[in-house]
């Protein structure tokens, strides 16, 4: 585990992260932005969240795996897209960044860990997607990291509360959603968001 992070190393290394080749609508895939993941794995790196087992929920191509992997974490990426997978894995192994990956369903992963890190569905698409991912999380992890949109925001605090977690901080953040999918009418969006670091009282 490293004292004092590469804060360049570790931007330059999500930077290149490679996108979603075919974004899938129901499954609301897109990149988490470059300046929030370095936000948030830096803010887990100081509060001695990365010194353990760290898994990444619906890990994507990997960008926030990555990134704690770089950092020293112990990282197992999950989710159910192969070839999401495949492609953050080729990423990591041509930059040497060791990480477990597996192909299955959040719901399915039942080991217990230390911290979770996700950039979960908004729930747009499937509604409820977002409460999956909270309400597994905080039940096999001790402490979590994730990302929600701001206009949730009240609704997030009492359901991570009805569910046996505590908010230990919250930060709000502009955050831009590059097009990734054909029915995206522009280049990008900005949505208010929340980041959340949450804990565990189970």
């Amino acid at each position: 585990m490293q004292n004092n992070p590469d804060v360049i190393g570790l931007t330059k290394l999500i930077q290149r992260v490679p996108d979603f080749v075919n974004a899938k609508p129901q499954l609301e895939q897109y990149t988490t932005p470059v300046d929030i993941a370095t936000f948030m794995l830096l803010n887990a790196f100081a509060e001695g969240d990365f010194k353990r087992r760290v898994v990444d929920f619906g890990c994507g191509t990997g960008r926030l795996g990555i990134g704690a992997a770089f950092l020293g974490a112990e990282v197992t990426a999950i989710d159910i897209d192969s070839e999401a997978i495949e492609n953050g894995k080729k990423y990591a192994e041509d930059n040497e960044i060791r990480i477990k990956w597996i192909e299955m369903p959040i719901q399915n992963w039942s080991e217990r860990v230390d911290t979770i890190i996700m950039n979960p569905p908004f729930g747009a698409q499937r509604p409820g997607a977002d409460r999956e991912f909270i309400k597994r999380a905080l039940e096999i992890a001790e402490k979590v990291w994730t990302i929600h949109l701001a206009d949730s925001g009240r609704f997030i605090d009492k359901y991570v509360e009805d569910n046996g977690g505590k908010i230990i901080s919250s930060w709000k953040m502009d955050m831009e959603l590059k097009r990734t999918m054909k029915h995206h009418s522009k280049e990008s969006k900005k949505v208010k968001a929340i980041l959340y670091h949450l804990a565990s009282l189970i």
